[in-house]
């Protein structure tokens, strides 16, 4: 850069640094003054101004009662031991009824068949060398309906009472017939 280039450079520089000086002499800016500061504020109400003396004396009387947790400890304290409350006793009167006894089901689950078109399961039960094969919905022994026929057991339920039980997949009698 030669001399002539460097001299316009700081003529424009000084043009800019006069410009900013006139514009902020010129006064166009409004001056804040110290009394819109203080027209928004409002003194509180306050009834009776004096001190409280018998409050301040009684604050000063009051004793620190603790409650046994360590103020400058973050774990909790050890929860309250819980008090053991007796039963309840049963008035007098009759007994209640015996719970109900789960299902017994005379035969056994051995195995299923499945066909691939429908998806529809058969199960075979025994009951000794008596086989009897039923899907689902039907009735086995004309007492007890196949619910569902999973992978390793049958749910049944007795029709006449409406309970309800599993029978887990066994396998079959030697001798007996075969699947």
């Amino acid at each position: 850069m030669n001399q002539q280039v460097k001299v316009r450079v700081l003529v424009v520089l000084g043009v800019i640094l006069a410009a900013l000086l006139a514009y902020q002499m010129r006064g166009n800016v409004p001056a804040v003054s110290g009394a819109a500061a203080d027209e928004g504020y409002k003194p509180m109400a306050v009834d009776n101004p004096a001190l409280h003396l018998d409050r301040l004396e009684r604050l000063r009387k009051l004793e620190y009662k603790s409650t046994g947790r360590d103020i400058f400890s973050a774990e909790l304290p050890p929860p309250p031991t819980p008090k053991v409350l007796e039963p309840p006793k049963a008035p007098p009167g009759p007994a209640p009824p015996p719970p109900d006894q789960p299902l017994s089901v005379p035969f056994k689950f051995y195995g299923f068949s499945a066909d691939a078109r429908t998806g529809l399961r058969k199960g075979f039960f025994n009951q000794g060398d008596e086989v009897f094969i039923a899907a689902e919905g039907e009735l086995v022994q004309g007492k007890y309906k196949v619910v569902h026929i999973g992978n390793n057991s049958a749910e049944v339920e007795e029709v006449s009472s409406g309970k309800h039980a599993t029978l887990n997949m066994e396998a079959p009698p030697s001798g007996g017939p075969q699947g």
